[in-house]
């Protein structure tokens, strides 16, 4: 889901040797790039606007064209090095236009409340571009994107981080490719837990929806000791 923690987790991922291509890497919200490719937020952007959807209103189904593939392949093909990985939160939504390449995934978790807070306080700041849902509506769809991750580790186990024990996020990051047979680096620095900009304490007992919290404890089981 967006605001999870993910940017922390590829840079990290970065650090150790998984080349990223040309990554966004600063950003208003984010001191240090959402480490993401534009032009692949371009193609799932426009995919979901096709299906009559959007990253923070999911369309119910997803129309694939064959164009869509060759597009992806031509953003991959231009990262270079042996072993590369992209980052975007909306492949959750757009899985069927990743499952042919057989990727290693790798999940990120973060508590629906500290992800509420954090998209409230962007849709404030930044009014005129961003999306206004009410915090209801946040929770819905931090549900939708992380039961679409609950229904990809049913299909077939793969490695979750949670950024709530980001006090040991290279230790988690290792353990993550080393899951998927790759050789981490040395230490990485990447993460500053002084940038993390919204910190929730005793958020259980801020969170809306009960579904959510249920959804959140079984992730929190499967994500990595």
């Amino acid at each position: 889901m967006h605001r999870s923690g993910t940017s922390a987790v590829a840079g990290t991922i970065q650090d150790h040797g998984v080349k990223l291509g040309p990554v966004s890497e600063q950003a208003r919200f984010n001191a240090r790039g959402n480490r993401e490719i534009r032009e692949l937020n371009q193609l799932h952007n426009a995919i979901l606007k096709r299906s009559g959807g959007s990253w923070w209103d999911p369309p119910g189904q997803v129309r694939l064209r064959r164009s869509d593939f060759r597009r992806r392949d031509e953003v991959l093909g231009a990262i270079p090095g042996g072993t590369i990985g992209v980052k975007d939160p909306r492949m959750l939504l757009l899985i069927e236009l990743w499952r042919d390449l057989d990727p290693k995934p790798i999940g990120v978790i973060r508590n629906p409340v500290a992800v509420r807070k954090s998209l409230e306080r962007r849709g404030r700041e930044r009014a005129e571009r961003h999306p206004q849902l009410s915090a209801v509506g946040w929770e819905e769809l931090w549900g939708i994107y992380n039961r679409a991750l609950l229904e990809e580790l049913d299909r077939e186990p793969f490695p979750v981080i949670d950024f709530e024990r980001d006090v040991d996020l290279d230790a988690q990051v290792r353990a993550a490719l080393a899951f998927h047979d790759l050789e981490a680096g040395a230490d990485s620095r990447f993460f500053d837990r002084e940038l993390v900009g919204q910190r929730v304490d005793e958020w259980r007992a801020q969170i809306i929806s009960a579904e959510a919290l249920v959804l959140w404890d079984e992730l929190a089981r499967r994500s990595l000791a």
